[in-house]
């Protein structure tokens, strides 16, 4: 599947656009994935074709979008919610996960760096 940016086909929209570099963990290529202000990482990635399950549809109930970030990225990210807390937290995640749904995208987040599961 190619992962590779997506452009809006003429549709404009009011929100800026912003870029996320994406690696997958399962030895993927860092690939750019064309994202805008206030929408959800999940929303960004799942419409390059990354192959995130989101069972729930970005409710923030499953877990099936969760991704990692670099650390330096980890003091940009909003903190986590309680309930993110508690699912990470049953998921075992390791420093850095969170879930992608729980992430509206801002212009502090141009350029953020992810690792998405594969």
């Amino acid at each position: 599947m190619d992962y590779s940016s997506h452009h809006a086909s003429g549709a404009a929209t009011p929100d800026a656009a912003l870029r996320v570099a994406v690696t997958l963990w399962e030895g993927g290529l860092p690939c750019q994935v064309e994202a805008f202000e206030g929408e959800q990482l999940m929303v960004a990635l799942k419409r390059a074709g990354l192959p995130l399950q989101a069972v729930c549809g970005g409710k923030g109930a499953c877990g099936t979008c969760k991704v990692a970030f670099p650390a330096h990225w980890g003091a940009r990210l909003s903190p986590p919610e309680k309930r993110e807390l508690r699912l990470l937290t049953h998921l075992k995640a390791k420093e850095g996960e969170r879930l992608s749904c729980r992430i509206l995208l801002s212009s502090e987040l141009d350029g953020l760096d992810v690792e998405a599961c594969a």
